[in-house]
């Protein structure tokens, strides 16, 4: 079967309209955008809400869940709480203010309206079935309000198949009765080939108090997105370069660049397909990497000789690890010119590709530590050699040392 071009997102909770993945111009034409919805009462508003927006949208009324039977769908007065669960007490007393609102979910905001009987699907079966309404998924996020665990257990199949990446809401608490928490879901998820990366965003409560008088509040929720681990895709093939392709994509996307390197070493000399933006923009960033001199950082385990751990074990402070850690004295200065072309202040190639692309915060990211650890390193092994700082970084220091007691920091 000839891999499709396009990404396909798939987003369990479409509400709104809206899903997880990040919007980027550049790629417009790239998605195929699938939001599903339980409430039926909804399907309307979601079709309202993506009107003139880009990318093919296909809107499905299901409610996903571990098995195909029926359920009861619990709707309440804030439709974002409709979940499959009952909401539990744990929240009755705390707030969370969007948008100016405090939303209350005690009795009056978390007001049960109905108990509606649907039918239920998973996913696999749904789109394994001859009239499945969509492709499988790339990308999938999910947003079903204390639901996502069983979702997941009911995708196992497109977990193995086709999926390289997820957003999914996790809860610490339960904030609905009898609900996973994150941990299952991570350990669901890591089983599955799929590596925790971090949480894009923190839900917070707290409890009721007047305007000047809320501080820090509560964590209670966040998205949490995991990504593939490359030794888990499908081995051998056209539909691996494919996954391997859009994992890389997603990397780049959410900043996990690290990750994409993996991808496009495991892509050197493979033919890519052109057809798609995120196709070729992925061959550019390969390409990219292929020219660049790829300077590593020093390796504190070859760094550290033998009759020196007591000393390093023994508390020794930064400021000694230059003398300590011998290894550094090894670099000659031909080490150091290419070290110095990584602390320049313009954009790298990379860098400048990235922004192009709509990623410039990935790049000012990439940027700053490209020039901090240049210049760490080139300190290090300068102090283990015992030479002394260049004239230009002392006199950025003391300028730094002014301004820091200038302002009494």
């Amino acid at each position: 079967m000839t891999a499709d071009p396009k990404i396909v997102l798939h987003h369990v909770g479409g509400r709104w309209g809206n899903h997880g993945f990040p919007r980027l111009p550049a790629f417009a034409g790239d998605f195929v955008e699938v939001l599903y919805e339980a409430d039926i009462d909804a399907i309307a508003a979601i079709h309202q809400a993506r009107q003139g927006q880009p990318g093919e949208l296909i809107v499905v009324a299901a409610c996903l869940a571990d098995v195909d039977g029926e359920a009861l769908l619990h709707i309440y007065s804030n439709p974002g709480l409709t979940s499959l669960r009952e909401f539990g007490p744990a929240l009755a007393r705390r707030h969370q203010n969007q948008f100016g609102i405090d939303f209350d979910f005690g009795a009056a905001g978390a007001r049960l309206l109905e108990k509606r009987k649907v039918s239920t699907r998973r996913l696999d079966g749904l789109i394994a079935a001859p009239d499945a309404p969509c492709p499988p998924p790339d990308f999938l996020s999910l947003d079903t309000q204390a639901s996502e665990y069983e979702i997941l257990l009911g995708a196992r199949g497109a977990l193995a198949q086709s999926i390289c990446g997820l957003i999914v809401e996790v809860e610490f608490g339960e904030m609905y009765r009898g609900q996973k928490r994150f941990q299952d879901i991570y350990d669901l998820l890591d089983g599955a080939g799929f590596e925790f990366v971090g949480f894009l965003s923190l839900g917070e409560t707290a409890d009721p108090a007047p305007l000047g008088f809320h501080g820090r509040g509560y964590q209670g929720q966040a998205d949490a997105l995991f990504l593939r681990r490359i030794d888990s895709l499908p081995v051998g093939g056209a539909r691996r370069n494919d996954m391997l392709t859009k994992l890389c994509f997603f990397a780049l996307v959410f900043g996990v660049v690290e990750l994409a390197v993996q991808c496009m070493v495991t892509l050197r000399g493979a033919d890519m397909p052109q057809a798609g933006s995120y196709q070729r923009f992925v061959a550019a960033c390969r390409d990219c990497y292929e020219r660049d001199a790829k300077l590593f950082a020093p390796l504190f385990s070859a760094m550290l000789p033998a009759h020196r751990i007591a000393d390093y074990a023994a508390g020794a402070g930064p400021q000694q690890w230059p003398e300590i850690l011998e290894g550094l004295r090894q670099f000659d200065d031909a080490y150091l010119r290419v070290l110095k072309r990584y602390r320049r202040y313009a954009d790298s190639e990379f860098e400048t590709l990235l922004r192009r692309h709509g990623l410039g915060e990935v790049a000012a990211r990439i940027k700053r530590t490209r020039r901090r650890q240049a210049r760490d390193i080139s300190r290090a092994i300068l102090a283990a050699q015992g030479r002394p700082p260049r004239l230009r970084a002392m006199l950025k220091h003391a300028v730094k040392a002014m301004r820091r007691a200038m302002l009494g920091a």
